[in-house]
């Protein structure tokens, strides 16, 4: 839609009181390990499931505000700051060091904490550098099997450990990091998400990712892999190498697997094993877990009736806007008066009517173009006021009691 500048801030305006900013991203408060889930209840107290061979699911008392499990243990962080973590300690992965932090993240063996300054703390296994963290202030720590990734105030990636498939190389302009098994995920700022490492690959517009812990190239072709699921903006899940996700909206996803070993008859190779066997849970808009894919050891048997901590950047879904308050902002566009800006935006819908869902009196000039995988609907604002350019979501909710078609305006950003 070509409109001036001050259309824009008044559509952004109408949902203002719904934004929420942080400079240090919110942790987890859901955690899948190879074998087990701890979460956040809504008393902040912790409860874990699943597998408890290393006494992993046996939770500490007290209130904490993020939770995150490695392959066989857990960390959690404290609402006094401080961390503990129980579990298998086979490289003093349970064995943080004293003081207050502001977010934490756990890999396969190790896991590392950000203080209050933004800088780093690592403790655990270290065979290939991954807790051994760069100077720097970072906002949000991400941790995979055997390598870290920090990201920086200005959008930047930073990785150290295992680069054995690039999952470690420096990366920018991101919002929000993710690491699992040899990979590292991304949301850019322009809103999609995208793979580096083991798993390339870009998924389109997602608001929260996941990465399994365990993964790589040995996944069952009878099983269905869930090393990487999102949430899309209308939060409904994706997991884009699987049909079975559950319907229903969530506030956010974690996934992981497991390898389990064994020796084939007439083999005695204590390196043989069977393919990776996955899994996911999501909490609910409601606060409710939900869990699919494989259930070994019950660790995809989520608790009933007990309701998580939602995250702190879980931003309620705005009121649903009307095309009558789509006409009057772009009418405030109008009489502001940017005519050639109007000219482009009609002449662009004539010749191409599809793109336009959204009718003006014949002065069209919502450029909207529907991928219905994703749910979403994308409108790019150009306010041809010094080249810049504003981008904003816009999802399609169906009719209000009074027969109006409506849209909840989503996200919004500029463009570069």
């Amino acid at each position: 839609m070509v409109v001036n500048v001050r259309w824009s801030i008044w559509l952004v305006l109408i949902v203002m009181s719904y934004l929420f900013v942080s400079s240090v991203q919110a942790g987890s408060t859901l955690s899948a390990g190879t074998e087990h889930v701890c979460g956040i209840k809504d008393d902040k107290t912790l409860i874990c499931w699943g597998n408890n061979e290393h006494n992993q699911t046996q939770a500490p008392s007290g209130e904490f505000t993020q939770v995150g499990a490695g392959f066989y243990f857990n960390c959690g962080l404290k609402t006094d700051g401080n961390v503990v973590c129980w579990g298998r300690d086979n490289y003093g992965e349970t064995s943080p060091p004293p003081g207050k932090f502001i977010q934490m993240d756990t890999g396969g063996y190790h896991a590392c904490a950000l203080s209050a300054d933004g800088n780093p703390v690592c403790w655990g296994s270290n065979d290939s550098g991954q807790a051994s963290p760069p100077s720097g202030v970072f906002t949000q720590l991400a941790l995979g099997n055997s390598h870290s990734c920090g990201l920086t105030t200005d959008g930047n990636v930073k990785c150290w450990g295992d680069n054995s498939n690039e999952q470690s190389k420096d990366m920018a302009d991101m919002t929000y990091i993710t690491a699992g098994y040899q990979t590292t995920c991304g949301i850019k700022t322009d809103g999609t998400a995208s793979c580096w490492g083991e798993s390339n690959g870009s998924y389109g517009y997602l608001s929260q990712i996941d990465f399994s812990v365990y993964g790589g190239d040995r996944i069952s072709p009878n099983i269905e892999s869930f090393l990487f699921c999102g949430l899309r903006a209308d939060y409904s899940v994706s997991c884009p190498s699987t049909t079975s996700t559950p319907s229903g909206k969530f506030t956010y996803v974690t996934v992981s697997a497991d390898i389990r070993y064994y020796n084939p008859p007439g083999c005695c190779d204590s390196d043989a094993y069977s393919p990776i066997h996955s899994f996911a849970c999501g909490i609910r808009e409601n606060g409710l877990v939900a869990c699919w894919g494989e259930n070994y050891k019950e660790r995809a048997t989520a608790p009933v009736g007990i309701k998580m901590m939602q995250p702190e950047d879980f931003i309620p879904v705005s009121p649903p806007l009307t095309q009558e308050d789509l006409d009057d902002a772009y009418a405030i566009g109008i009489q502001e008066g940017i005519e050639e800006g109007k000219q482009v935006g009609i002449e662009i819908c004539k010749s191409n009517p599809a793109s336009c869902d959204i009718a003006t009196n014949n002065d069209i000039s919502a450029i909207i173009g529907q991928d219905l995988s994703l749910h979403v609907s994308k409108a790019t604002y150009e306010t041809l006021l010094d080249s810049s350019t504003i981008w904003v979501d816009l999802i399609f909710d169906g009719e209000n009691e009074e027969g109006d078609l409506t849209w909840i305006l989503d996200k919004y950003g500029a463009v570069e």
